[in-house]
């Protein structure tokens, strides 16, 4: 059996380059091989069911979003940017607005903050996904895992069971990362990858709570403070802080285990088990929760039970804590294929004529607000202009 294009995995990425690419008129058409029972799974749990599509202001912006892999993704993003992504989705019915409900258009992105569709249903998102793939002419096939993936004479074969066999003139990988292997996104492809010889970065959770060893504010669960600056330092051999990763500042939500809430999870990518993360408060003692102020105040006490200003004080200023673990189950995967296998106007592998790779496969990951789908969008239009 043989195809022009095959897509391995059926979530964002790949559902977004299957709308974007018409392959009615390929000798071969089109494939997409989806690892669970149906696609699109993950798309449907973005922004909490609400789909947080992209973001507002202008596509220069995204860059720093993106850290390390942002000007690796410029050419991509600027040329297929959250304007365009915007257009897309009005030309064909999906209308979208901000967080509180209010109208948003295309042409006037530039205060929105985080876009969604009107309805807040990912499901509305995934339905035109879906309904585009196949007028497009794009054949699914659920159920089936990839076992290998090797070159030949006519482009790729694509081993989808121990015996069977599936050749086709370009591969996009499309199978995105390691967080919620519920929905397909398991890893495994990227075996497959190194087999072949293709530099894979190490995956991890990002954008995951982050627990600390010795956590004191369980009962604070579902406190949020506005404004907190987070710095996380790698482990260290001495005992003292290691080298500086990253702050931010931003949002802190309190839960039963562990720090959670926006700046936790921007910062999460960077947090490693053994290493330090440290929390200033940004303000002084009445200005936070009265149950926090007391747990302060106990872990403050001496010997005589006093409590001693000294250390109240070095708490508010930087609250250290041993990073026990980060959440396994992030919302989005940091690693992957490495950036420098890829030529990011096209998305094809540089080494290897033929495979291309998108969205949450890549090593690339951005903060919350709707800048990984922007991501996923930008790659998959990327890639699916050069197929065409």
């Amino acid at each position: 059996m043989y195809y022009d294009c095959i897509i391995i995995g059926g979530g964002a990425s790949a559902l977004m380059l299957a709308a974007r690419l018409d392959v009615r008129n390929m000798p071969g058409g089109g494939l997409i091989i989806e690892k669970t029972g149906r696609c699109g799974t993950k798309l449907l749990m973005s922004g909490g069911g609400r789909c947080n599509i992209t973001h507002g202001g202008s596509i220069k912006d995204f860059v720093s979003c993106y850290g390390n892999s942002g000007p690796r993704l410029r050419k991509c993003l600027y040329r297929h940017s959250n304007m365009d992504l915007a257009s897309w989705l009005e030309e064909n019915g999906i209308s979208l607005a901000d967080e509180k409900g209010n109208p948003v258009y295309a042409w006037d992105l530039e205060d929105a903050g985080r876009v969604f569709p009107s309805s807040h249903k990912a499901s509305d998102v995934l339905d035109l996904l879906l309904e585009k793939s196949g007028s497009n002419g794009w054949e699914i096939r659920t159920d089936t895992e990839i076992y290998g993936l090797c070159r030949c004479d006519d482009g790729w074969v694509v081993k989808v069971s121990p015996s069977a066999e599936i050749t086709s003139r370009n591969v996009i990988v499309a199978s995105g990362g390691i967080t919620f292997p519920e929905t397909g996104s398991d890893g495994s492809v990227f075996g497959i990858l190194e087999d072949l010889g293709v530099s894979i970065i190490h995956p991890r959770s990002a954008l995951a709570p982050v627990y600390p060893e010795g956590y004191p504010y369980g009962e604070l669960s579902g406190i949020t403070l506005e404004d907190v600056t987070v710095t996380v330092f790698a482990p260290s051999e001495t005992g003292d802080h290691g080298k500086m990763s990253a702050r931010m500042t931003g949002d802190l939500l309190f839960t039963h285990r562990g720090f959670s809430g926006p700046v936790i999870l921007n910062i999460s990518r960077h947090a490693e088990p053994g290493g330090t993360l440290s929390i200033s408060y940004g303000r002084a003692m009445e200005g936070l929760p009265k149950r926090m102020q007391k747990v302060l105040e106990s872990r403050s006490r001496g010997p005589s039970g006093d409590v001693r200003t000294s250390v109240l004080a070095g708490l508010l200023i930087s609250d250290d804590f041993i990073i026990s673990s980060v959440d396994g189950n992030g919302m989005v995967t940091a690693g992957g294929i490495s950036l420098d296998e890829i030529d990011t106007a096209t998305m094809q592998l540089k080494r290897f004529p033929g495979l291309y790779a998108i969205g949450e496969a890549i090593d690339a990951d951005g903060i919350t607000g709707g800048y990984n789908l922007q991501m996923c969008w930008s790659t998959a239009s990327a890639a699916a202009g050069a197929l065409i």
